[in-house]
């Protein structure tokens, strides 16, 4: 949220010393009436209303976050220097990893895929609302495999994020890997955020849970931007509340600082939790941002801030494979 002008670039304020690349995740959950995530902790997953985390699976600390951005500073200016380069127009191969029942039962058709792709791809091309910046990223299925393992299927942490991708996985960290499961308790899914040491390159990618693709059950989470969620977190972006009304935030200029509790899975313009955003007018919530926790018929954009992030992201951590 809080950025500064890097290379010529509004983004990242990225601070921070060397990460020992600990597992990041960003879950999301589907909305609940409790508050889902420490204010001082980040999270890749996503959670739908009614759920609850109590322990995120990748969920790092503030000093962590500090630390990651130190190091993504650091490997940038070794790599660049003060020249960054731009990224162009970027094809990302995608290996889909379907579980299912040892019956056959749960099965996600191709169809059902293609339609997830062509959410994501509709998403970072800018094209889901006017307001929407344009990413340079897109993305083309290059496999997809079954595999009838019924506790795959019910995925679990502690147990299926080793196990399972151990048995699965495939490419480089410029690779991404999908699974599709049922990850249960209200959690449509979670990421892992840039920065993995090489040699948990088995555990890189995101896990979403069947029914959040297009055409699920998990109403009103059930367009498929769950997976567009993940992918940002994939590519370093942190949860829009991030950091509550603290000042570092999101480290994206250009999403307002927003309150850390029940709000984020409430759908309204008016909201201006923080109440001091920087500027002349204040700044409300970021409802309609995929790194938020509304609903899918609500999120619609990411800005050019959480584009350039994703970009310096890309080209410190996953662009070299």
């Amino acid at each position: 949220m809080r950025g500064t002008l890097w290379g010529g670039v509004a983004a990242v304020a990225l601070l921070g010393a060397s990460l020992a690349a600990t597992p990041a995740t960003s879950a999301v959950l589907a909305g609940t009436d409790e508050r889902t995530c420490a204010p001082g902790a980040a999270s890749s997953a996503r959670v739908a209303k009614g759920g609850r985390l109590n322990a995120e699976p990748t969920e790092k600390t503030a000093a962590q976050r500090a630390a990651l951005e130190r190091r993504t500073a650091q490997r940038l200016q070794q790599r660049y220097g003060t020249q960054r380069p731009g990224v162009r127009r970027t094809k990302i191969d995608v290996h889909v990893h379907v579980l299912l029942k040892r019956n056959g039962d749960k099965n996600t058709s191709n169809r059902t895929v293609e339609r997830q792709m062509r959410v994501i791809n509709r998403a970072f091309a800018g094209r889901s609302s006017k307001p929407a910046a344009q990413t340079p990223f897109r993305f083309r299925v290059r496999s997809i495999d079954r595999t009838r393992n019924t506790d795959f299927y019910n995925w679990k942490f502690r147990d299926d994020d080793k196990a399972a991708k151990k048995q699965l996985h495939r490419g480089g960290f410029d690779d991404l890997n999908i699974y599709i499961a049922d990850l249960g308790e209200n959690l449509l899914g979670y990421a892992y955020y840039p920065g993995l040491a090489r040699k948990k390159l088995f555990r890189d990618g995101l896990v979403v849970t069947k029914e959040s693709l297009p055409g699920g059950s998990f109403d009103p989470y059930a367009k498929g931007d769950t997976a567009t969620h993940e992918i940002g977190h994939w590519l370093g972006l942190y949860h829009t509340f991030e950091g509550s009304c603290g000042p570092n935030g999101d480290f994206v200029t250009d999403t307002p600082r927003q309150l850390a509790d029940v709000n984020v899975f409430k759908c309204d313009e008016e909201l201006n939790t923080c109440g001091e955003n920087p500027g002349d007018n204040p700044l409300t919530d970021p409802v309609h941002n995929f790194m938020n926790y509304t609903s899918d018929r609500c999120i619609d954009r990411f800005t050019r801030g959480q584009r350039d992030r994703m970009e310096l992201s890309w080209l410190a951590y996953r662009a070299d494979g």
